[in-house]
Formats: structure tokens, C-alpha cells, sequence
């Protein structure tokens, strides 16, 4: 326990504080021995910590591609796309579809008519005089002052009354009367109170476009549509006829674009894109994964830059302090067995031959269908000859599948590692590297780490602890020990004092 009374230098006219500190300073060389190591540990674990996450990432992909399905996916394929295209949106229930198109279907077309205005320049133009005009049954008034644009607007207000809009085309000066509906049922008629005006400016008639595509009264040289019902297309799906209202429509759970007349057939095809960039993405993965692996295991290492202790961080800035510390975690992991092993493992699961039954000599190895290994120096980077690996999907899809997904029964360890897809091989490794690196560096999801790092933190735990109390008793000591001299000076003082004043 730390005096209660500390006498620092009142007699002596010593700086014991700084004296003590110190002498302090020899005697904790130990104890910051001890908490460097524990930091430098805690940096260790943490990178081993980021190696096994890295290697969950690559496991998670390589469970994919120890999966069939990863290279069984389908996609529907017209043999003439000018003719019909097709895209999956259901389960179809059969594998080819013979498509033939005798006719289009056509859509309900709306009615209209077309007038060519007089003496007006554009739609801002005054028309300057007054008239009625009727669209069905509702009366449209015009004022001198209206313009071809008021006009239209007046008419269009009234749409959901008469079912007709108006459109004005500035550049053949043309008025056009449109149905806001299609089919047979849709009609124009327009008709007048007593005129459309002196002049006509609008160039209006009266005459009516009907379901029957009669014109009544309206003058020959005004461009009209009449309404037509909708009308089906006519095709045939591996042999049955059908009538459908649109080019697109779903059928089997497969939605068919019709574009022409003509025969074409469409099939359901291994998606090839899909297999490919499935592969590809997965040797993006594991030469991303591969690299940052070796990049630490060779990572430089500087001796002389141990962790900072707290009172050396108080000189530093905080720059100063990452570009220490920076230097101070590289090279940990520096040619570890554990990663440098997994590395080799890695490499010998995609590189050697997959043996057994159901395997095809042309596709027992990755090179075989495109994939291949750069130089010693780029430590086991795989490089995909995309043009090759198409091929090998295309012509042998099966094989390719089979490559990375064969799976063994054996109970013999070499044997079943030689008679193991690629894929299977890689995600039995990383299961098993996995746990080693658990058990070196534990998982900051355990709430308790019997890790072999997280034990001999536990006792440099202990050890800095212990020391702690160490350390207080020395100090204490030497307080001890400067208080008495100050205290026997004292009192030697007082006592010449005194024998200064009898002599007196």
C-alpha cells in the first residue's frame, strides 16, 4: 500500500518525484516488455482473424460451385429472334417449342379526322370573328377574340364529355379530331349552329367518321381514319393453333414476342453466359484471395519498431502514431507455416487430376478447359483462356460440371482427395484449415477465446498484473526510504537549531 505521507525533497531540497520516476523507469523495463508482447499478440491475432475471413469469403464461393445447379442453369433461345423471341417466366414443362406465325394481331385503332385551317399564321393567331360548333351533342363557343390554340384547349376540356381530343400542327397549318377510345364503338361527328364562321378559318365541315367507316358531308380533301375493332394473330405452338390479342403474350410459363410471319422454333438451352461468368467470378475470387495471403505471409518485417507505450505516444502526433504502428504490425505473419501451407493446399486441390468413374479424360483438369497457372513468380495465379472455357461448356457441359463437383465415397483420405471435383477438394481444405486458424487465433464471435493466442494472452494477462502489484511495492520502498532521510534530517536539523540556542 502507497505511504500516506511522501516527504519530497522539504528538508533535503531534492526533486524526489523526478528522482523515484526515475529509478522507476529501470525497474518497469520488464513489465513494458511484457505489455509490447501482449499488443504485438493482440496485431497477431487480429491478422489471422482477417486470413479466415478472407478464407470464409473463398468458402462461401466454392460452396456454389460444388453445387449442380450451378451449371445446370437454363435459358430459352429462339433459332430466328426476327421471327419470335422468347424469355423464361414461369417453369416451362416442355424443352422445345415449335412456333409458327401466320398473322400479326393488330391493335383497336382509334378515329379521327384532319383540317387544314385558312388565312390563320399560326396558333396564336386571332381568329376575329364568332361562331358555334357542336362535337356530338356539346356545343363549342367561339369568341372573336379565340385563337386556334384557345380553341383547342376549350375542346379538350370538353374530352371526357365528348370523347374527342384536338391537336393543332403548326407546320401544314392542320387542326386534327381525335377519339379518346379505339375500336368500332369510337366516332367523330361534328356539326354546326348556323355556320363555322364567315370565312371557315378553321376549315371545319360538318360529317360525321362512324363504326362503319362511313364519312358523311366531310369534304374529300380531309384526311380522316375510321375505327377498326382489334383484330387476332394467328399462330401455332408445336402443332395447336391459338389466337392471341397481343404480340406478347405468356404461355407454358415462357413469354413469346411475335415479330413477323414465319417459323422458328425455341428451346430451352444450358445458360452458357451464366456457367462461364459463374466460373470466372469464382477464379476472380480465389486469385483476389490468394494475393492478399501472400502479400502478408511476405509482408516486410522492421524489428526495431516495437508498440509505442502510452507515455511514448504522448510525444507523437497521431500521423506519427499510425506511421509507427503501421511499421510495427508489418511482417506478424511473415512466412507463417499455417498460411503458407494453406496456399500449397489450395494450389494442389485445382491443380491435380480428378480420377474415378463418370470423369472424361479431356476434362480432368482445369487447363483442360481453359484455365491455367501463371509463373513461380506470381505464386499460383490462374489465368482463364475465355475462348477455351466456352468451348469446353459448350461442347462438354456435363464433364465441366462433373470437374468441379464429383464427390467420393471413399474412406481413404488419398483416395478420395484424387476422386474429388475441384470444388469439393477446395471447400474440404478450407474447412479444414479454417478450424486450425480457430484454434491459433479464435473468432471474435466467441464470447470466450481458448484459443492458443487468446491462452497466452490470458497469462500475459496475469503476468502484467502481477507485475503491476510488483512494481507499486518497489515504489513504495523507495518512498519509503527517501521520507525516513528527510525525516531523520529534519530532525537533525532541530537539534542543531537547539543546541545553537543554548549556547547562546
Amino acid at each position: 500500500m502507497i505511504n500516506s505521507i511522501r516527504m519530497g525533497g522539504l528538508v533535503s531540497g531534492l526533486d524526489t518525484d523526478s528522482i523515484v520516476k526515475n529509478l522507476m523507469k529501470a525497474e518497469s523495463a520488464p513489465l513494458n516488455k511484457l505489455l509490447q508482447k501482449k499488443q504485438t499478440e493482440e496485431w497477431k491475432r487480429d491478422q489471422f482473424r482477417e486470413m479466415n475471413s478472407l478464407l470464409l469469403d473463398l468458402k462461401n464461393k466454392t460452396f456454389d460451385m460444388r453445387l449442380q445447379g450451378t451449371y445446370q442453369k437454363k435459358v430459352l433461345a429462339s433459332d430466328d429472334d426476327k421471327i419470335v423471341s422468347a424469355k423464361q417466366k414461369g417453369s416451362p414443362s416442355s424443352s422445345t417449342y415449335n412456333v409458327k406465325v401466320t398473322d400479326l394481331p393488330e391493335a383497336a385503332k382509334a378515329a379521327s379526322v384532319k383540317f387544314t385551317t385558312t388565312g390563320l399564321t399560326d396558333g396564336a393567331a386571332v381568329i376575329g370573328e364568332a361562331f358555334d360548333f357542336k362535337i356530338g351533342a356539346t356545343t363549342i363557343n367561339v369568341t372573336a377574340t379565340d385563337t386556334i390554340s384557345s380553341v383547342i384547349a376549350k375542346v379538350n376540356s370538353s374530352s371526357s364529355t365528348t370523347g374527342v381530343t384536338a391537336s393543332y400542327l403548326q407546320d401544314d397549318k392542320s387542326i386534327t379530331f381525335t377519339t379518346t377510345t379505339s375500336g368500332a364503338s369510337a366516332a367523330i361527328s361534328i356539326s354546326n349552329t348556323g355556320g363555322f364562321g364567315a370565312g371557315n378559318k378553321l376549315g371545319l365541315s360538318t360529317g360525321t367518321v362512324d363504326s362503319s367507316a362511313t364519312i358523311t358531308d366531310f369534304s374529300t380533301n380531309k384526311g380522316f381514319q375510321s375505327s377498326k375493332d382489334a383484330t387476332p394473330g394467328n399462330i401455332e405452338i408445336n402443332g395447336i393453333a391459338y389466337q392471341v390479342n397481343s404480340s406478347s403474350f405468356t404461355f407454358d410459363g415462357v413469354e413469346f414476342s411475335i415479330k413477323t410471319a414465319g417459323t422458328t422454333q425455341v428451346n430451352l438451352k444450358p445458360d452458357e453466359d451464366a456457367i462461364f461468368k459463374s466460373i470466372k467470378e469464382y477464379v476472380d475470387k480465389y486469385n483476389e484471395i490468394t494475393d492478399k495471403i501472400n502479400k502478408k505471409i511476405t509482408e516486410a518485417s522492421y524489428k526495431d519498431y516495437k508498440p509505442l507505450l502510452t507515455e511514448e505516444k504522448e510525444s507523437l502526433s497521431e500521423k506519427q502514431i499510425e506511421q509507427w504502428e503501421e511499421k510495427a504490425k508489418s511482417g506478424l505473419l511473415r512466412q507463417d507455416s499455417l498460411l503458407s501451407n494453406v496456399l500449397t493446399q489450395m494450389r494442389q486441390s485445382l491443380s491435380t487430376n480428378v480420377q474415378g468413374t463418370g470423369i472424361s479424360a479431356k476434362n480432368d483438369n482445369l487447363s483442360d478447359i481453359g484455365i491455367t497457372t501463371g509463373t513461380y513468380a506470381e505464386k499460383g495465379k490462374l489465368y482463364i483462356n475465355e475462348a477455351k472455357l466456352r468451348e469446353a461448356i459448350s461442347n462438354d457441359g456435363s464433364g465441366v460440371m462433373e470437374l468441379f463437383t464429383k464427390t467420393s465415397s471413399s474412406t481413404d483420405a488419398s483416395t478420395k482427395f484424387n476422386e474429388s471435383g475441384l470444388a469439393q477438394r477446395m471447400y474440404d481444405q478450407l474447412n479444414s484449415t479454417m478450424s486450425k486458424l480457430t484454434d491459433k487465433a479464435g473468432s471474435s464471435a466467441s464470447l470466450i477465446d481458448n484459443s492458443t493466442i487468446g491462452k497466452g494472452l490470458s497469462r500475459l494477462n496475469t503476468d502484467i498484473s502481477k507485475w503491476g502489484t510488483r512494481l507499486e511495492s518497489i515504489e513504495n520502498r523507495y518512498w519509503s526510504k527517501f521520507t525516513a532521510m528527510e525525516t531523520a534530517m529534519s530532525k537533525a536539523s532541530s537539534q542543531s537549531s537547539w543546541l545553537a540556542a543554548q549556547s547562546v
